[in-house]
């Protein structure tokens, strides 16, 4: 199935039709489908909502959700624990938890949804495209798969969980969601914080169509008759493992006014090219000035490392491999370069592993100790801290 375009008009956040192509168009591959996807951005001159500058269809996107590759692990990494411990803690400020039906779309592995459960002694339900995600979340005691409930069963908590910047139709999906929510219940988001671009603003990637600020998504919100009752921003700059920014918003009916900055376009563009432009820039010069002859892994098999064999000399590099734990790539070659078990790290004793992630880092690093690997690792985080240094 090939992506059907369709070229966005106007902003589904405001409405207006005073949208900027951006002209920042980007090539992504998709492993589940084995396609490449190119992409263009836009924004809103009204509200600065930036956005994919074309659709590729829902038929497209549903096939893509349902094919998901994403590692659907049984047990919580640190990382999981931590962010559940961070929402939650945020959650019960504002609401009581005790005894609530909860549901949570795009529940992952479920970790969450078993944390409220476990706590607070919610009844927990989820709402699933992936086969596979169903698969595991249907696996573990305490989770209802919310299809098999009965349709008037209203919930007291909906939780999405980097859920918004996925979906294309925003109108449709909140007002579903609001069919589903009890007059006195919550709407608890999660999105990646768009109000300040620079190295901790969450990278552009396919599955993202929406670029939320705060001020931009309770506008849309209140568009749709909700209002604002907390906001919690969330960045632990000392910790590699939680590079990226992240908003946390809490909804029930409000009135927040839009700002307006004649000069949006070229502070995005420029944001695209201080930290796109650079870490690709700082790639360049760290292959520039390597020893030819050292063995170079990637890790993990991810967008950014796609995007960094597509847009900088890094395969010029003497690159071995990419790695990952995730037994679905293995064996996949992308931009030439085939996809091997973390495991085999031990057996190609690589001198630089060079390391594409902005989450886990922590934990990842970890895993390469416990290997026993003795490899220098550099992390694209590293590389752009250290280039905005100079």
């Amino acid at each position: 199935m090939n992506p059907s375009y369709t070229k966005v008009n106007h902003c589904r956040v405001c409405g207006s039709e005073n949208i900027t192509d951006l002209e920042i168009d980007k090539n992504f591959y998709l492993m589940n489908l084995d396609q490449t996807v190119l992409l263009s951005y836009a924004v809103c001159m009204d509200c600065q909502f930036i956005f994919h500058g074309e659709c590729v269809g829902d038929e497209y996107l549903e096939n893509y959700y349902k094919r998901s590759t994403m590692l659907r692990r049984r047990e919580p990494t640190e990382f999981e624990v931590d962010q559940g411990k961070r929402q939650s803690d945020f959650l019960i400020k504002h609401m009581d938890l005790k005894n609530k039906n909860a549901l949570e779309i795009g529940a992952h592995t479920g970790y969450f949804l078993m944390h409220l459960h476990k706590e607070y002694d919610c009844q927990a339900y989820f709402n699933e495209l992936s086969v596979e995600a169903i698969k595991v979340l249907s696996s573990q005691e305490g989770l209802t798969d919310y299809q098999t409930v009965p349709q008037d069963m209203k919930m007291d908590l909906v939780i999405l969980r980097h859920v918004l910047e996925h979906i294309f139709d925003l109108d449709s999906f909140i007002k579903y969601v609001r069919t589903i929510l009890g007059d006195d219940g919550y709407l608890f988001v999660e999105v990646p914080d768009w109000s300040w671009l620079d190295e901790h603003t969450d990278p552009f990637i396919f599955e993202h169509c929406n670029q939320f600020s705060t001020h931009n998504l309770i506008h849309l919100m209140k568009r749709l008759g909700w209002q604002c009752e907390a906001v919690e921003k969330s960045i632990v700059a000392d910790d590699p493992a939680t590079p990226n920014r992240v908003q946390r918003l809490l909804f029930r009916p409000t009135a927040i006014p839009v700002l307006n900055d004649s000069l949006i376009v070229k502070t995005i563009q420029n944001f695209y090219q201080d930290v796109y432009g650079k870490g690709n820039t700082a790639i360049n010069e760290l292959i520039l000035n390597i020893d030819k002859n050292k063995k170079i892994a990637l890790y993990p098999a991810s967008h950014l490392t796609f995007a960094a064999l597509n847009e900088s000399n890094l395969k010029q590099a003497n690159i071995i491999g990419m790695f990952d734990i995730d037994t679905k790539k293995h064996g996949k070659i992308i931009e030439g370069v085939e996809v091997y078990p973390a495991q085999k790290l031990k057996d190609y004793m690589p001198d630089l592993i060079l390391l594409f992630t902005m989450g886990y880092e922590r934990e990842i690093r970890n895993s390469f100790n416990e290997m026993g690997l003795t490899s220098e690792v550099i992390s694209i985080t590293q590389l752009l801290n250290d280039s905005s240094l100079q």
